[in-house]
């Protein structure tokens, strides 16, 4: 009698599996599940059924397949991680160590059987015809957290989650997927709290809008059916209503606009009250007059989505940073090659999704991709300067190793940054590949953890060896959330912060290009550093034995109490201070010689160099790095 399929590793689901049905036409069967919209890690009994269509029949010995993703879980979560099983059939799991799954069909006379397959991207439910034939119109349904066992716990985000289904209709193992995949729609929870979207810098005298949200206390959710009135409570310098009210429109809810000017300079703040709820929220720093002619802008560059290794769409992706998460830019950067093969189609889609998404003015999108490394150079996030550009296959040996890349975008003249990252994890990065036209910038931070110090494979050995590189900041959540944590709240959390004169890709991608940005750990942090009036990432040809003393002036408004700022000179600290206050301002000569404090030159044609950036801590534990500012010595 056939047995249900144990995967030894999930995993080959979606590097294999998936991949051989990408370009074969469907079986005829149908999914839906019940419910099929719920909030965010809530609890339910859910009911998969599956109805096969007039063109399918299912003999003994086939099997359906059905992917759990693993953001899911036994409800109220499991305190015993190692080894967790989150479902299972009922000789698989105990109760209370995971939500049972039951098997039954609408043919009497056909004998099923299931077991589960557990693995680090998702589990499987494997059922199979132990006896009998199903047949056009039969049901097979599924039933994941029966009430005599846990409830089965949704995802903790707003997401529409979907459960794949794949047919093996001979037991062969060569599956094709289900016409129809299950799915069901999370939406927020109850309301815990507000977001207040400020701008990061004003002008005074010009009104601007605060967007307040509210929001969940899982992964800052759109929150659901809250109605309410709030107090607004403004520093002094700002103008704007007392009150707000909630009225819970939207699908999902967007939240209300405040109109604010700010009558006088400095960084100010706004506080959102209510008192019925008991709930409050603060802005970001908002900046009247804190740069001249340039704005500060926040983005999200690097998210994974269900068509390469994630979860959920580009369009969600997109519609999460601008409305949920309050960015200004985003960028999706997947890592393909995982579920599907990325035919012209998924290309071309994200292409146009992201184009489609772009809005000079109020959210800007880059064409973008993760190239996934040969010879052993490392990830690099790829982002192109205009609507389009072309992917790139490092899967097929299409470059053997970053040269090779390089000198294809050059030779089609492409514009384009590739940005090394988790450059200290997952088999690093290697420094010896350096490129000033195209790898300008690295990704210091992001769930992978901080890439700044210790070893040979940190930014600060690549700054050493005579990398350019400015400073960004991402999550590589596989969530497919902008701005939020892989796995909760401000977890593995990352931003790009750039300096630019407008919200345009132009603008963006410039500022970008010119290392006109800064990182920060995901709080949006107020942060401005020159020398002698040289922005963050210039670099200044000079005679290093005739500089004089340089000027470092410094700025930073936080989220919270800011601990301790540090001038990093070539790796070492030269200035530091401890503000314990929300908003600093300092300046300091730095009369040192810099001929004798030079690094020397590790690549052919390179001249001795110094560098110097800013890092900043505050109290929440959250950080901020400017990009460096070079003086190399003129030729």
């Amino acid at each position: 009698m056939p047995e249900p399929r144990i995967f030894d590793d999930a995993g080959t689901w979606i590097r294999g599996i998936t991949r051989g049905w990408q370009l074969l036409p469907p079986v005829d069967m149908r999914g839906v599940m019940s419910p099929n919209e719920v909030e965010a890690a809530s609890g339910h009994t859910f009911v998969v059924t599956l109805t096969l269509g007039p063109g399918l029949s299912l003999a003994t010995g086939a099997h359906i397949t059905l992917e759990v993703p693993e953001s899911w879980d036994c409800y109220l979560g499991n305190c015993f991680r190692l080894g967790v099983r989150t479902l299972g059939n009922r000789e698989q799991v105990r109760a209370g160590y995971g939500a049972f799954a039951d098997v039954a069909c609408s043919n009497p006379d056909v004998q099923l059987a299931h077991a589960a397959s557990w693995g680090r991207h998702l589990d499987l439910l494997d059922v199979v015809v132990q006896a009998g034939s199903l047949q056009p119109g039969d049901e097979v349904h599924i039933t994941l957290g029966p009430l005599d066992g846990n409830l089965l716990q949704a995802q903790k985000y707003a997401q529409t989650a979907i459960f794949s289904v794949g047919v093996d209709a001979d037991g062969s193992g060569a599956y094709r997927r289900a016409a129809t995949f299950p799915s069901v729609k999370v939406v927020g929870a109850s309301v815990d709290r507000f977001r207040v979207f400020a701008p990061a810098v004003v002008q005074p005298g010009e009104p601007f809008d605060v967007r307040v949200l509210p929001v969940d206390i899982y992964s800052f959710n759109p929150a659901t059916n809250y109605t309410g009135e709030a107090h607004v409570f403004a520093s002094d310098g700002l103008e704007t209503a007392k009150q707000i009210q909630f009225n819970g429109h939207g699908e999902p809810p967007v939240g209300e606009t405040l109109s604010v000017t700010a009558n006088t300079g400095g960084a100010h703040a706004l506080s959102v009250f209510d008192p019925r709820a008991g709930i409050s929220g603060k802005s970001n720093p908002i900046g009247a007059g804190f740069l001249p002619d340039r704005s500060i802008y926040f983005g999200e560059m690097h998210s994974q989505m269900w068509l390469s290794m994630g979860t959920g769409t580009t369009e969600e992706f997109f519609r999460w940073g601008r409305d949920a998460a309050g960015l200004d830019f985003c960028a999706p950067a997947n890592h393909y090659n995982w579920r599907f093969e990325v035919t012209e189609d998924v290309w071309q889609g994200l292409i146009d999704d992201c184009n489609r998404f772009n809005a000079p003015g109020r959210f800007v999108t880059l064409v973008s991709f993760e190239w996934g490394g040969s010879g052993g150079s490392g990830h690099k996030n790829i982002y192109y300067r205009g609507d389009s550009g072309p992917f790139h296959y490092w899967y097929r040996g299409q470059h053997p190793d970053p040269n090779a890349l390089w000198e294809d975008m050059a030779d089609r003249g492409l514009e384009a940054l590739t940005v090394p990252h988790h450059t200290k994890s997952a088999g690093g990065v290697d420094w010896r590949f350096r490129n000033n036209r195209y790898q300008r910038l690295v990704e210091i931070c992001s769930k992978w953890d901080i890439a700044e110090e210790a070893g040979p494979l940190s930014v600060q050995t690549a700054l050493a060896m005579g990398h350019r590189l400015g400073f960004v900041g991402g999550t590589d959540s596989h969530y497919g959330l902008a701005n939020q944590g892989s796995y909760h709240v401000n977890d593995g959390n990352g931003l790009a912060c750039v300096v630019a004169p407008e919200l345009t890709r132009e603008a963006i991608w410039q500022a970008l290009y010119d290392r006109r940005c800064y990182a920060t750990t995901g709080d949006r942090i107020l942060l401005d550093f020159t020398i002698d009036d040289k922005p963050m990432g210039s670099d200044n040809a000079v005679d290093l034995s005739g500089v004089g003393p340089r000027r470092l002036r410094m700025r930073a408004a936080g989220t919270a109490p800011i601990k301790r700022v540090e001038v990093i000179r070539n790796n070492q600290v030269v200035f530091s201070a401890d503000p314990h206050s929300d908003v600093w301002e300092d300046e300091w000569n730095d009369a040192s010689d810099l001929a004798a404090a030079a690094f020397s030159p590790t690549f052919p044609d390179d001249r001795p160099f110094v560098y110097y950036y800013l890092r900043l801590f505050q109290a929440n534990r959250q950080r901020a790095w400017s990009s460096p500012i070079w003086f190399t010595q003129a030729g």
